[in-house]
């Protein structure tokens, strides 16, 4: 009986040993990433990869317009602002593809006051990139009971075993 505590006990420290080897270093786990398009001093979307390939594609705001593009990657990334408008909860969007055959990456970033927020990349050939970003929300205020289940158009929760 004494037994079964202590080998748990060193099983749980070789564990937290491995997962402390595990832990994120520079870049990664940025905290301080703006929580929305909205929040951010300035948001733009960034394409680069293997220099001279060709791609096209659109980028902006959900709500707004999108701005298409028709470009060949370049030595160093290329930026395209977005425009956010103030007091609208709104989203980013864009959506690229390579437009000629041939090995070579493409990689597409939101980046938001110069952080990347999120990012996708393509090998393949003609390969397509796609990358959002929406205002984060938080979960819904309250919910039922597991017991209980919602009826729509009803405004009381009634009990599983009710009739």
């Amino acid at each position: 009986m004494l037994a079964t505590p202590g080998v748990l006990l060193v099983f749980v420290l070789a564990l937290g040993g491995l997962l402390a080897g595990c832990g994120s270093s520079g870049e990664e786990g940025n905290t301080n990433v703006p929580t929305s398009p909205e929040a951010a001093g300035n948001v733009a979307v960034r394409v680069s990869g293997t220099e001279g390939i060709a791609f096209s594609g659109t980028y902006g705001t959900i709500e707004g317009s999108l701005q298409t593009v028709d470009d060949t990657i370049k030595a160093e990334p290329t930026d395209y602002q977005v425009e956010i408008q103030k007091g609208v909860s709104d989203g980013v969007t864009a959506g690229f593809q390579k437009t000629q055959p041939g090995e070579g990456a493409l990689k597409v970033e939101i980046l938001a006051d110069d952080k990347a927020v999120v990012e996708s990349r393509t090998l393949v050939e003609f390969g397509a990139v796609n990358v959002d970003w929406f205002p984060q929300i938080g979960p819904p205020q309250v919910l039922p009971p597991e017991d209980e289940q919602f009826v729509p158009g009803d405004e009381e929760t009634t009990s599983k075993g009710s009739p």
